[in-house]
């Protein structure tokens, strides 16, 4: 059963970097998870150490999308960074700070428009 009150807003940043994905297989697999957001939002994980409301969800072994959650009712998708080499980027302080500088933007421009 489909949850009418969560919404995906899929910015132009996701759909750039899932369909710069070179197997397609990555892509279907990317949006199919995606889309299940709306069945269960749950499966957008919160970031264990930031408290700004910011998720991922988990394709397959080596792939994460970053999102962002406003109160609790609607799930505004963005920054949809997909990361092949999620264990280099976690080791690497400077590259999670620019994603999380780009989420903290986009959360601001989000509000605003909500």
């Amino acid at each position: 059963m489909v949850n009418k009150t969560i919404k995906i807003i899929k910015t132009e940043t996701y759909l750039k970097s899932v369909y710069s994905l070179k197997n397609p297989e990555d892509i279907v697999a990317v949006e199919k998870k995606v889309n299940k957001l709306l069945e269960n939002p749950n499966i957008a994980i919160p970031m264990k150490h930031q408290h700004e409301g910011f998720c991922e969800i988990q394709v397959g072994k080596s792939m994460r999308v970053y999102c962002i959650k406003f109160d609790g009712t609607i799930l505004v998708f963005v920054m949809g960074i997909v990361d092949d080499k999620h264990d280099k980027t976690y080791g690497n302080p400077k590259e999670y700070e620019k994603i999380f500088s780009r989420l903290r933007e986009a959360k601001e421009e989000f509000k605003r428009k909500i």
